[in-house]
């Protein structure tokens, strides 16, 4: 009689890395920006779609969500406002850097936000609105095809 063939061993599953996962909160693949690169380093190219989820969506909600724990603490609106407004200056930056780079513009570019109401509107819709040059351009590979680190 034939035994029963005990089934195949599991293959070890990997388990991934944080910066695997960190590539995937992201929506890019494996080996590119960390969230330390995307919110706080000047280089690389990001793509309009991460700069829509992670550059504006992401760092408003989380201004939201500041602002209303700061509230909850009884700060002053005010303050609470100026709090927020400073905690997330550097990303902001950083971030429309990195878009600047991706259509092969300075990222000085990105000091537009620092003109009243003005500079950060006509900055975040060029921002979102540009494409990327295609290809490699001065500031690196384009977003998505190979390592921009």
């Amino acid at each position: 009689m034939d035994q029963p063939t005990s089934p195949a061993p599991a293959a070890a599953t990997r388990r991934p890395t944080p910066d695997e996962l960190a590539a995937l909160a992201l929506g890019v693949p494996p080996g590119h920006m960390t969230p330390a690169q995307l919110y706080l380093g000047l280089r690389g190219r990001i793509p309009r779609r991460t700069y829509w989820l992670h550059g504006v969506l992401s760092l408003l909600l989380l201004g939201i969500v500041i602002n209303g724990l700061l509230a909850i603490a009884n700060v002053d609106n005010d303050t609470a406002a100026k709090l927020v407004n400073l905690l997330f200056l550097w990303p902001l930056i950083a971030v429309s850097v990195k878009r600047q780079h991706d259509f092969d513009f300075s990222g000085w570019w990105a000091l537009i936000h620092f003109i009243p109401a003005i500079g950060s509107l006509v900055l975040l819709l060029v921002d979102g609105a540009v494409p990327g040059t295609p290809g490699p351009n001065r500031f690196g590979p384009a977003p998505g095809t190979s390592s921009a680190r």
